[in-house]
């Protein structure tokens, strides 16, 4: 009897068992299946995001160009951003209504709206059906028409390979910029090469008041020497022939004239660093709007809309300058540089493979310390010319 009673109450135990198994069991599956929903569903809510984000930025780019663009075509743009994007991104089990779009003109913001909704797959076992999504974004378009010189060291330092890496770095630059333009951009760009002077071409008699076959200018003396006046504030000087053969390039947003230009550029003379600043300077500059064709006037400094910018380049040290009264290369570039400064031009200064003491010049001038390159390779200048390129823009996404 003892022993039937122990049998007895061994059934028992594996009778208690297995529901407790089937319990876990299931649990287990229940806790699966929640961990696989909630990471699809996260998965799905970062790409959703993402393409929303796409989508806003898109509508108010659109609404900073286009002012005549109705919400009605803004909301249809976003759509079209938006769909594209889910489709990249690969999510096409989730469902969404049609966006909602709210903009604000004054502000340049474009809110979108989207309400998604995710079929579970276990969830259907607790009853279930779907994930819902809503997410917003807001892009505001703080983005301006870029004006931006490039002062181009075409000294003899920068011959053999040298020359041919400039060439590649700036045209990848004006590539970033000027295809902006496709999107409603009115960038613009102008080319100042130095060495031993600065060629200003047919712009010679009007900047000099000397009409003759010399068109290589130095700088000017007296009150007006770091300023950026016109001609008419004190004309400058002839006193070098040499210069380069490339002449300057006032502001264009032809890609294909500052290309040619560019390729056209071949190295020789002395390093006048400071007159390549100064005409950096006057190439962006209102107070020299009447000296240029009209298409190349620059805006005026407190146009809220354009952003100028002048980028500065060297392999070598400052060494040649003509007005003692002045001082030396080195101390008018500073002072040029403090005047650009004061009115609002941004300042990117790049070394190529210079010498040490090549640099304080060049730290001096940047607006800040992220504003200074030291490129040491043919590589390293193009990836500098693209990372000014690329921070010029400032579309950026609110909250």
């Amino acid at each position: 009897m003892n022993m039937a009673r122990n049998i007895g109450l061994l059934s028992n135990d594996n009778g208690t068992v297995a529901p407790m198994f089937g319990l876990i069991t299931m649990a287990l599956v229940f806790v699966l299946g929640v961990s696989i929903d909630g990471s699809r569903a996260y998965k799905a809510s970062t790409q959703v995001s993402r393409a929303l984000d796409a989508a806003a930025m898109a509508s108010a780019r659109e609404m900073r160009h286009n002012a005549s663009a109705s919400d009605a075509e803004l909301q249809a743009l976003a759509a079209k951003y938006f769909d594209a994007n889910m489709k990249i991104a690969g999510v096409a089990d989730v469902v969404y209504d049609p966006l909602a779009l709210r903009s604000d003109r004054v502000a340049g913001s474009v809110t979108v709206d989207v309400n998604t909704r995710l079929p579970t797959t276990f969830g259907k076992l607790m009853a279930v059906d779907e994930i819902a999504l809503s997410k917003s974004s807001t892009a505001i378009d703080e983005s301006k028409d870029i004006e931006l010189s490039m002062m181009l060291d075409v000294s003899g330092s920068m011959g053999g390979s040298k020359i041919a890496d400039l060439q590649l770095a700036a045209k990848s630059l004006v590539s970033i910029l000027i295809g902006a333009n496709s999107s409603g951009a009115k960038n613009r760009i102008a080319i100042a090469p130095y060495s031993t002077a600065v060629n200003v071409g047919s712009y010679s008699g009007k900047a000099t008041g000397l009409f003759d076959a010399n068109t290589c200018v130095t700088e000017r003396s007296g009150a007006n020497a770091y300023k950026d006046k016109g001609p008419n504030g004190g004309l400058l000087n002839k006193k070098s022939t040499n210069c380069p053969d490339s002449e300057i390039v006032p502001l264009t947003k032809s890609e294909s004239s500052l290309n040619s230009h560019i390729s056209g550029m071949t190295p020789g003379g002395m390093t006048a660093g400071h007159l390549g600043i100064a005409w950096a300077w006057y190439l962006i500059s209102p107070e020299w709007a009447s000296f240029w064709p009209s298409e190349s006037a620059p805006k005026a400094y407190s146009d809220p809309r354009v952003k100028k910018v002048a980028v500065i380049m060297t392999d070598g040290e400052f060494n040649t300058s003509y007005e003692s009264a002045n001082g030396d290369s080195k101390a008018q570039s500073e002072k040029l540089c403090d005047g650009m400064k004061a009115v609002g031009i941004t300042i990117y200064t790049v070394s190529f493979q210079a010498p040490a003491t090549a640099l304080p010049i060049l730290q001096y001038c940047a607006s800040t310390s992220d504003h200074f390159f030291d490129a040491t390779s043919g590589e390293a200048l193009t990836q500098a010319f693209q990372e000014i390129a690329k921070s010029l823009s400032s579309l950026r996404l609110s909250g």
